[in-house]
């Protein structure tokens, strides 16, 4: 896969600074983070461990944000099959036990709903993320 500045995972990857004039959202990549022009993204001027880290929070952040389609502030067992088996513009479609088998592995204590502390944990089980790498392909 690609990564580049148009696409919805680059803003994932890359630190974004804040303007003085919108305080409320990103603008440009951070040139302190980020060596050079942006391209290089293994060379990161924080820590490995510190830009996994803040890569799987902003990855949690976005995907609870997604996967709560009602907005309640908490994502049911069935709010999130039913988003992960959605059709999607590519084409991909999901099997529905691979669905259900990352469900389970996000939600450990088997409750059926998660906080979005619980589907932060839960991603970073999931994803074992190092820097410059991942340990499971995206899909």
């Amino acid at each position: 896969m690609r990564i580049g500045s148009s696409s919805d995972i680059y803003s994932l990857l890359v630190p974004r600074a804040k303007t003085k004039d919108n305080n409320d959202g990103p603008s440009e990549p951070a040139n302190s983070l980020v060596g050079g022009s942006g391209s290089g993204l293994g060379r990161t001027s924080i820590g490995n461990d510190e830009a996994a880290a803040a890569f799987l929070a902003r990855l949690a952040k976005s995907g609870f944000e997604r996967d709560d389609t009602n907005g309640d502030g908490i994502v049911e067992r069935q709010e999130y099959i039913d988003r992960a088996m959605e059709n999607r513009p590519d084409g991909y479609q999901p099997d529905l036990a691979d669905v259900q088998n990352t469900w389970n592995q996000l939600d450990k204590d088997g409750t059926g709903s998660l906080t979005e502390q619980d589907y932060a944990s839960g991603i970073s089980s999931v994803f074992q993320v190092a820097s410059g790498s991942f340990s499971k392909p995206l899909r």
